[in-house]
């Protein structure tokens, strides 16, 4: 790790998605698309380039908790609205704490944060949906399977039999096997090439 960030737990931000992105390829991402149209609409006035997590905070925690599960918490600021960010396991992170600069708000007094109650308020989940529409936009690819490390699996089934025969020829099984083991292989990694050797043991 040889970049170093500004946001609140970079360093032991090490929770993956599907992806295997951490939270820091997130802020690099979302740094691309934070924008003035994705800022709170009372903090607009002063949002910048400089400062592009200005006014980011719940709409970004709730589109990390898409992403990682977790929970979302909030500190309370002088002016009653709260103040966002992500808990994931045991792994605590504020991707838009540095818009407050050398002052970031105590973590104390803490409460959990529900999507219900902010997404009420029509204009911060129009700001969200935007942001989520931004970041897919330039996500990259989920891995495929010849990408990973998994090792390739031949499936043996052995028919025994108590001295009837089986009325499906092996090629029959073959299919009928095949067919029934792709569906519990996650599609993402594509349709398994699978292998069947039978064997029949009759008494």
């Amino acid at each position: 790790m040889n970049k170093e960030y500004r946001f609140l737990g970079w360093r032991s931000a090490d929770v993956k998605d599907a992806r295997g992105l951490t939270p820091r390829d997130y802020y690099d991402l979302l740094s691309r698309v934070w924008c003035r149209e994705t800022c709170a609409a009372r903090m607009r006035g002063e949002w910048s380039e400089d400062n592009k997590t200005w006014g980011q905070c719940t709409i970004t925690a709730f589109l990390l908790q898409d992403i990682y599960g977790g929970r979302v918490y909030g500190v309370k600021l002088p002016d009653g609205n709260y103040h966002s960010f992500n808990v994931v396991e045991n792994c605590l992170f504020d991707l838009t704490s540095e818009q407050f600069g050398d002052r970031p708000p105590a973590l104390s007094d803490l409460s959990e944060q529900s999507r219900e109650t902010h997404f009420a308020n029509e204009e911060k989940k129009l700001r969200y949906e935007l942001l989520k529409t931004k970041l897919a936009a330039i996500l990259p690819p989920e891995k495929k399977r010849e990408e990973t490390n998994m090792e390739e699996q031949i499936v043996t089934v052995k028919i025994k039999t108590k001295g009837e025969k089986c009325e499906m020829t092996d090629a029959e099984i073959k299919e009928w096997y095949a067919s029934h083991v792709a569906k519990l292989f996650d599609p993402a990694y594509g349709t398994p090439e699978i292998e069947v050797e039978l064997e029949r043991i009759e008494k």
